[in-house]
């Protein structure tokens, strides 16, 4: 069985990928800010704390993953999430790639596409893939999980 990292905030984006992964028998382990706010029950599911702007807390809890989706909310209005994306998105990516993530797919709003695949471009040590979150970014994200592009792209239903 097929286990990945979710790190994100808990947002509709996090929902939509966290359910179509458990929908896919992809075993799940949620890191998120308020782990209280996920309130699904699901043996393919582990919910922990991480605050994602802490690099050596990411570094720790990502060991062992292959694969980390890395999602944020795309609604530019919400001032909260937009800066703990600002906040978090380099010390996540590093911590990632220091706990020897291979692959790392990041879930964001086209209106935030050039902030995260600016910060992608410059690694060359890992694999990356963005997927919009226009479209059907879920099905996209389990189809990347389940079957890896390996190449770095950007996605846009």
């Amino acid at each position: 069985m097929k286990e990945v990292a979710l790190v994100g905030t808990t947002c509709h984006v996090f929902s939509d990928v966290l359910s179509l992964l458990l929908e896919r028998d992809i075993a799940v382990v949620a890191f998120v800010d308020n782990p209280e706010k996920v309130m699904l029950n699901d043996e393919l599911l582990t919910v922990s704390h991480l605050y994602p702007a802490d690099e050596g807390a990411v570094e720790q809890s990502l060991q062992g993953f292959h694969d980390a989706v890395l999602v944020y909310d795309d609604n530019l209005m919400d001032v909260s999430h937009n800066t703990l994306t600002l906040e978090s998105f380099v010390p996540t990516l590093t911590g990632a790639r220091k706990a020897g993530v291979n692959r790392v797919i990041v879930v964001g709003g086209p209106d935030s596409e050039a902030f995260f695949v600016t910060e992608l471009k410059r690694i060359d040590d890992i694999d990356w893939v963005f997927v919009s979150t226009e479209g059907d970014f879920a099905t996209r994200v389990a189809n990347e999980v389940l079957e890896p592009s390996y190449h770095r792209e950007v996605y846009h239903d």
